[in-house]
Formats: structure tokens, sequence, C-alpha cells
């Protein structure tokens, strides 16, 4: 499939948010979709160490949840400059970054971080089921440890069970508010043939 054909030939920037819950792929289909639409990818991860946000997660759900609190102004100001087409040196990667017509953007709290869900065009949200996400993430966080001791396992595993689990199901609840729902255990390849034919729809 010859996917430059779907991509805008106008001057407007039109950025995809790509939401989920840790572990549901965000990352490799940010990858995937980036490489295929010859876009830009900006990943919040990336602006964790110039930023500000909640140091407890499970205080701030039993408290306030407000969005605000993750303050990532510099990533709020590229994806403005990005948005209005002008070139911008990234703070947090010290890399120059250049408007694409299709920006991807790793966006784990999609528009509801408003500072910079604002821009977002297009938001989807990776539909993964709970028990894979989880899987993935442990995977991904012992697999490869050195010295790893099983307890470790089942400390992340106790955790998720008496503390963390209604943080992940909270964004299952608010799936709705998304422009697309897609099936996060689909395989990647699938998954950005979804969305680029989506796009194709949409121009």
């Amino acid at each position: 499939m010859a996917y430059e054909d779907f991509i805008r030939n106008d001057s407007m920037v039109k950025i995809i948010g790509i939401s989920g819950i840790s572990g549901a792929g965000k990352s490799v289909l940010t990858h995937a979709l980036g490489k295929a639409l010859n876009a830009t990818m900006i990943f919040w991860d990336d602006f964790d160490e110039i930023s500000q946000y909640p140091k407890d997660y499970i205080e701030w759900y039993n408290t306030s949840k407000d969005y605000s609190e993750w303050k990532y102004n510099a990533l709020a100001e590229v994806l403005k400059q990005l948005k209005s087409g002008k070139k911008i040196m990234c703070l947090a990667t010290k890399k120059e970054l250049t408007p694409t017509d299709y920006v991807i953007f790793d966006a784990p709290l999609g528009r509801k971080h408003m500072a910079t869900g604002q821009y977002i065009d297009y938001s989807i949200f990776l539909n993964t089921p709970l028990d894979v996400a989880l899987a993935r993430r442990i995977l991904r966080d012992f697999r490869d440890k050195a010295n790893l001791n099983v307890n470790e396992i089942f400390a992340a595993l106790d955790f998720y069970m008496t503390s963390s689990r209604p943080l992940y199901v909270m964004d299952y609840e608010e799936k709705e508010k998304f422009d697309y729902v897609i099936d996060g255990n689909q395989p990647v390849e699938q998954i950005v043939n979804i969305i680029v034919k989506q796009l194709q729809l949409d121009n």
C-alpha cells in the first residue's frame, strides 16, 4: 500500500493523538504510523525530565483527578509551533522538529490534558484488553532485568490488584470521548492500515 498517497497535500498540519493505558501499545504504534506517513513523531515521555506531574498517581486519583497538574509547557509549545507550520528546537530531545502533514503524538492523557490536547485533531484510543496490557508491562519491566527476584514481580502484581488498577479502568470508562477506538490487540501493521484508511475517508 502506498501510504504516501493518503498524506494531505495542503499546508494544514494535523496532529494525531495516540492514547491508551501503559502497555496498550502507544509507542510502538506511534513509531509505525510515523514511519508509514513519513511524519514527525512526538513522545510524551521525552518531556518528563523537564516537566512537572503528580508524584503519587494513586493519591492524585483519590483526590483531585486534575489533569492540569501535569505541567508539560515545553511539550505544549512544540505542538503549538508544529501545528502552525513552524520548525522548532525541542528542549527535551535537543533536536529540530519539522512540521509534516501529520504529526503523530504519543498522548497518554489525550484531550483530557487540555494544554496539549487542544492541538489534537484526531484522537485515537487503543482499546487493549487490561490483561494484555498488564502482561506487556510485566514483560517490559522484568524480562531483561539482571538479578531478577521473582518477589519483585509478585509485588508489582499485588500493587496492581490492590492499588493501581482503578487508574487503568478509568481510561476505558471514558473511551467513547475519543474520535476513534481501535482494538489494540491487533498486529500493529493492521492498526496502521485501519488508521490510514480512516484518514483517507476523512479527507
